[in-house]
């Protein structure tokens, strides 16, 4: 919903309280908002909402004023107040909304897998490239980012490199999961002693001692 600037008359019977409650004033730092609007209240009844800005109560504006001061003035209002608020959800457009003549294709989805060739076809040729991960590269391993394993790549074998890259790819690739159970016979496999670096080290270093 794109904003807009609405001005509210809001009424209440003699005693009662209008019913919402205010956030924010330039002791706070803060633009001034519409905090909670109390259902069937006075406020709910003129058509306030939580979350609306407040421009200016009975004529004055708010921007310049404090917490207290904005809530006084609602507190202190006649049985009849005139509020008016901005409202929507789109306050401040994107540089692309600004300018849209330089993006063209801006709101487009962008063709993937098979809808990709399907636009080629229909306009004769390719008119981009394929999307790829932001890790691709063209040339030596893919990188991996873990992060377990925050500390930089020299600190670890290429042993120990390959197998953070294959638990990284049964992680995100289903595919790839299953087939690591086919080829285990389904299960996590049975630990060999013998093939052990760490019990071998250990070994070797009790027999030098």
């Amino acid at each position: 919903m794109p904003k807009s600037i609405i001005k509210i008359i809001a009424q209440r019977k003699s005693g009662e309280k209008w019913g919402l409650s205010v956030n924010g004033g330039k002791d706070q730092s803060l633009t001034a908002k519409v905090g909670k609007v109390k259902v069937f209240s006075a406020a709910d009844r003129a058509g306030l909402k939580d979350g609306d800005f407040l421009c200016s109560i009975n004529g004055t504006e708010v921007f310049e004023m404090s917490h207290k001061a904005i809530c006084d003035a609602i507190v202190q209002s006649s049985d009849k107040m005139e509020i008016v608020v901005e409202r929507g959800d789109h306050i401040v457009p994107n540089f692309a909304e600004l300018w849209p003549h330089n993006n063209p294709g801006m709101g487009r989805k962008k063709a993937v897998g098979p809808e990709y060739y399907q636009a080629a076809m229909q306009h004769h040729g390719l008119s981009g490239h394929l999307p790829q991960p932001e890790n691709f590269t063209t040339c030596g391993k893919q990188p991996i980012e873990i992060a377990q394993y925050n500390s930089p790549i020299e600190c670890y074998t290429e042993e120990v490199i390959d197998e953070m890259t294959q638990e990284i790819t049964m992680a995100t690739v289903p595919q790839a999961l299953e087939m690591h159970r086919e080829m285990h016979g389904g299960g996590a496999g049975t630990f060999d002693p013998t093939k052990s670096a760490v019990l071998s080290t250990i070994a070797q270093q009790e027999h030098e001692n």
